[in-house]
């Protein structure tokens, strides 16, 4: 039988507090998929006759980023837009004095990087890979013709920018004032966000260094936020991974800054 990843309930979703479920974390993450696993899993391509799918598909290619390498890189024209099949990868803006500030982390089934192709102008932000990565890369060309051929893609593409965009003002916005315990939970409650894990992932395949890194902290100031916050019943600390039980405590936390 085909394995399903684990989906974040509709209560995580909402930032609404549960007790922990009574199943144990699994010792790993979720497995990679490929571009049809990922394309079945896409909620834009549900409305798809299947030769429309089927096609989408082909025109679709895989590309592999090793960690700490770029995918894509802030000043380029865009060409592709993005869907992450496997690993993690961040967003972030280099400073003219070298300083790096990090928006936030992408999981697997993430799609990304329609704002570029839509202006048509360099792109605003860097695109790195936290662990080794494969990414679909569906043509501009191919974009912009489903945008114009389809319009519940359309739909889909303009909710996301919106989303997208109160995202960063709810949640951006007031990171520099935090300290870094709410760094941090601030960090997991971006990579709880639809916008960057679609699917619902509870079991989140980050390790400590890589939420620290998006969290803009150091790993010890990451490790004894994260103990706390297990130690509270909000989350488990896994090899490799996360599970989030309680969201809503973890969102009082950034909210206290």
């Amino acid at each position: 039988m085909e394995k399903k990843p684990d989906e974040l309930p509709d209560a995580l979703r909402q930032s609404a507090s549960q007790p922990p479920p009574s199943r144990r974390p699994k010792a790993d993450g979720p497995a990679g998929f490929g571009i049809d696993e990922l394309l079945r899993l896409s909620s834009w391509s549900a409305p798809f006759p299947a030769p429309l799918r089927k096609r989408v598909m082909e025109r679709m290619r895989e590309h592999r980023v090793s960690r700490g390498q770029l995918l894509a890189r802030r000043g380029e024209i865009p060409s592709a837009w993005f869907g992450l099949m496997e690993g993690l990868l961040k967003t972030s803006v280099l400073s003219a004095d070298g300083r790096s500030s990090t928006l936030g982390g992408i999981l697997p089934g993430c799609w990304f990087g329609e704002g570029a192709l839509l202006r048509g102008k360099p792109r605003h932000a860097d695109y790195v890979a936290l662990r080794d990565s494969r990414v679909a890369l569906l043509p501009q060309d191919d974009f912009a013709r489903l945008l114009q051929e389809h319009p519940p893609f359309k739909d889909f593409i303009y909710g996301q920018i919106n989303e997208r965009l109160h995202y960063f003002m709810d949640h951006v916005g007031d990171v520099r004032l935090m300290r870094g315990p709410a760094r941090v939970a601030n960090a997991l409650c971006g990579l709880a966000h639809p916008l960057n894990n679609p699917l619902g992932l509870i079991h989140l395949p980050i390790a400590q260094d890589e939420l620290a890194a998006i969290a803009g902290v150091s790993r010890q100031r990451c490790n004894l936020a994260l103990q706390h916050m297990q130690a509270e019943g909000w989350l488990h600390v896994g090899y490799g991974q996360l599970t989030l039980l309680a969201l809503e405590p973890i969102a009082g936390m950034a909210r206290a800054g």
